[in-house]
């Protein structure tokens, strides 16, 4: 099932796969790509593909209803080529076969001292809401003042999981956070997505290593 995967054969021109952005057992390369899949000119940052199937739709925007589309379109409209079946099916296999790598800022798999007074203010700070704990997401769209100058003024985005977060930097759709804390104080002057902004550093510093530790 993982053949495919890697295999850039099956490109109209033999030199991509989908892990040439999804490398590293199909998580993200970090970079955004201004793809067909939502229009051109509007960039997104690669996802992980971890716990695809479990938290549609898929992309930023919802583009996709379900893996399984995304997968056929991207063979289509990416890789630019069309495939017998066994191609797009093999590849979705695989991607439910993923699994979740602990983080490494678990000690002795367990959360730190800090990570644990984090999880307290994931849930003061109303993180929650969207990010439900299980896949911590919503699964449900949501605008939370980070639309860039090229996206739709309606445009809104799909509360990504947080497992493995740790690994999937930059952050938010446009890879415009660099680091988890930009994404809970540079990125959110509103409060628009989790209720920060009157946090201490310390405690912004233990929210982040809560995450971090999903």
């Amino acid at each position: 099932c993982e053949f495919y995967f890697h295999d850039a054969t099956i490109c109209l021109e033999g030199w991509q796969s989908c892990a040439s952005c999804h490398p590293g057992d199909a998580r993200a390369d970090g970079l955004n790509w201004d793809l067909l899949n939502d229009g051109l000119g509007n960039p997104k940052n690669t996802k992980s593909l971890l716990l695809a199937h479990k938290t549609p739709p898929t992309m930023s925007l919802g583009v996709r209803d379900s893996v399984e589309a995304a997968v056929q379109a991207g063979i289509e409209h990416i890789l630019f080529t069309k495939q017998p079946e066994e191609v797009a099916s093999s590849i979705n296999e695989y991607l439910k076969s993923l699994k979740p790598v602990p983080s490494p800022y678990l000690v002795h798999g367990k959360l730190s001292d800090a990570a644990q007074r984090g999880k307290k203010l994931f849930i003061r700070a109303s993180c929650v809401d969207c990010h439900v704990p299980g896949l911590y997401t919503d699964l449900r769209p949501h605008d939370v003042g980070t639309r860039a100058s090229y996206d739709r003024p309606a445009d809104e985005f799909y509360t990504p999981t947080l497992i493995e977060v740790w690994r999937t930097a930059p952050y938010l759709h446009d890879g415009s956070a660099a680091t988890m804390c930009d994404v809970v104080t540079t990125c959110n002057p509103h409060d628009e997505h989790g209720e920060t902004s009157k946090l201490t550093q310390q405690e912004i510093d233990d929210l982040c290593t809560y995450v971090l530790s999903l």
